[in-house]
């Protein structure tokens, strides 16, 4: 469209100097002027010149055919020579504007003929039929058919340019910030293309190198971190029994919880790798509910567990077992009283876990796997990672994690795995 307003651009500004070249040379206008009117008088052979409408805006008109100049004497004119006929024209300044007189020869009825025409007018409104000519003749026959093959190279072009950008553009959307050593493909021309490419590679890849850093500074932390608190679980064993030791040991087993999950986040993102196990969802759901079945029954709950065909799927056991843990976990500290608990593996590729407490608000679900977040913070000891870690794990295994509010109450996970075929079978 730029390229189009361009060319129309182009066009009126030549239109404009069409304008202005032959407004200067009233003499040339003159000659144009009168050809265009014999030419008139020679296409309708059969109409009386003194009938032709003249030009636009002209105060006096008259036109008519002539055999030799002395038919002519009553006009004031400069005569050629005593009886010469030929193409002349005159133009004469007089009051009020200007008188255009001339002859030219024309065709008629089979015959050449002499007409003798002459104007009287004002301005620039009488030229306006040679002006006219003029643009279609030297303006717009040429500038068409050379702004449309110039307009179409340039639309060609163009999209030639932009077809390496669309197709950057397109690499760009199908980046995986689970496999990082992705780059866009750099090719050789255009050059400003190829340049813009090369330094988006560049950034992306000190934007891996620092989300490595990150990474590994933040498993180190974690991992490091484990000692001391250890240590300081060790030492509070020794204090006197009291109020006071039983407030810190339950402060330093939040503190340890929090550092497992900052670590089990730090693991995820490291796990796309090694994703190559293949790995029974019924085997791993029955291990963790027999683990954490004494932990439910302390709190007077009943943990409950069943499985299904083709639960094999392609992934890291130690992952799928801290997902189940997880969500075990979540439905034990926020379903109340002694509802069940109800833990499923299958059918197919999937595990859910479902409590029967008051289920999830409405204004909650879509911050529900925000990471560090909890509705009400004084209600909670925990760090709201639990259900960010599902979610990273689900997604380094190519699933995906839904939540929603079972008819009969209570809330429902299901985490859909990629389904491993040849365990299927």
């Amino acid at each position: 469209m730029r390229l189009a307003g361009f060319t129309l651009l182009f066009a009126a500004l030549d239109v404009a100097i069409v304008v202005a070249t032959y407004s200067s040379q009233p003499e040339s206008l003159a000659q144009e002027l009168l050809s265009l009117e014999a030419a008139k008088a020679q296409s309708a052979p059969d109409t009386d010149p003194d009938l032709l409408a003249g030009p636009p805006g002209a105060d006096r008109w008259s036109a008519r055919f002539v055999g030799n100049l002395s038919e002519i004497d009553g006009a004031s004119v400069s005569r050629p020579g005593p009886e010469t006929l030929m193409d002349w024209t005159q133009r004469e300044r007089m009051a009020g504007g200007y008188r255009i007189t001339g002859v030219r020869s024309v065709v008629n009825n089979g015959k050449r003929r002499w007409l003798f025409m002459q104007f009287e007018g004002d301005g620039i409104r009488p030229y306006a039929p040679v002006i006219l000519n003029e643009i279609v003749q030297h303006v717009a026959v040429p500038l068409i058919p050379l702004s449309a093959l110039l307009l179409l190279f340039n639309i060609v072009a163009v999209r030639r340019v932009l077809k390496p950008l669309q197709q950057a553009e397109a690499e760009v959307d199908a980046l995986d910030p689970d496999n990082g050593l992705r780059r866009l493909s750099e090719v050789p021309e255009p050059r400003e293309v190829n340049t813009l490419v090369r330094a988006v590679n560049r950034a992306l890849m000190r934007l891996d190198e620092t989300m490595a850093i990150l990474r590994s500074f933040t498993a180190n932390a974690a991992h490091e971190l484990r000692t001391p608190l250890s240590i300081m679980q060790l030492s509070l064993d020794r204090l006197p029994l009291g109020l006071v030791r039983d407030e810190l040991q339950a402060d330093t087993q939040h503190m340890t919880r929090l550092v497992e999950q900052m670590l089990d986040l730090a693991q995820a993102d490291a796990l796309a790798a090694e994703l190559q196990e293949q790995v029974d969802l019924a085997e791993v759901g029955r291990q963790v509910v027999a683990t954490m079945a004494p932990k439910a029954f302390a709190a007077h709950r009943d943990l409950r567990f069943e499985s299904f065909e083709g639960t094999m799927v392609s992934g890291h056991a130690e992952a799928i077992t801290r997902i189940y843990r997880n969500l075990i976990d979540n439905a034990l500290k926020h379903a109340p009283g002694d509802t069940s608990i109800e833990v499923t593996a299958g059918p197919g590729p999937q595990l859910t876990v479902r409590d029967h407490g008051v289920g999830i608000a409405d204004e909650d679900l879509p911050h529900i796997f925000d990471r560090f977040w909890r509705k009400d913070r004084r209600k909670t000891d925990g760090a709201g990672l639990g259900l960010g870690i599902v979610q990273r794990l689900a997604q380094v295994h190519g699933g995906t994690v839904m939540v929603e509010n079972a008819p009969d109450g209570g809330a429902v996970f299901r985490v859909t795995f990629l389904a491993d075929d040849a365990g299927s079978i």
